[in-house]
């Protein structure tokens, strides 16, 4: 019997039938492989960590840019004289994306 053409959010599909005596029978039809796992568990919380800090970074530069740009519009060589400025209150989105409190948890 060919598989079915189901949605990825089936795992299993089966029939339960009535034997003559008024049980019942259950018959697996289709059940879906499981996908096995590309990472370890001793590394699951260093990998957690590593994409939060990444994430964080991420944020941080992005958002320097932004205030780097804004502050070039306003005034003429407004990069250098907003540079402390823009990357403390950048380096703040940064930290607040990194949620130090929620890392030193595990």
């Amino acid at each position: 019997m060919d598989n079915p053409r189901l949605s990825g959010s089936v795992r299993r599909v089966t029939v339960v039938q009535r034997d003559p005596a008024g049980g019942t029978t259950s018959t697996v039809v289709y059940k879906r492989a499981r996908n096995k796992k590309k990472g370890s568990k001793i590394f699951k919380a260093a990998e957690k960590a590593t994409r939060r800090i990444m994430k964080a970074q991420e944020k941080t530069a992005d958002r320097y840019l932004e205030r780097h740009q804004k502050s070039n519009r306003k005034k003429k060589d407004g990069w250098l004289k907003d540079l402390t400025v823009n990357t403390i209150k950048a380096n703040r989105s940064g930290t607040k994306e990194l949620k130090l409190k929620r890392m030193l948890d595990y």
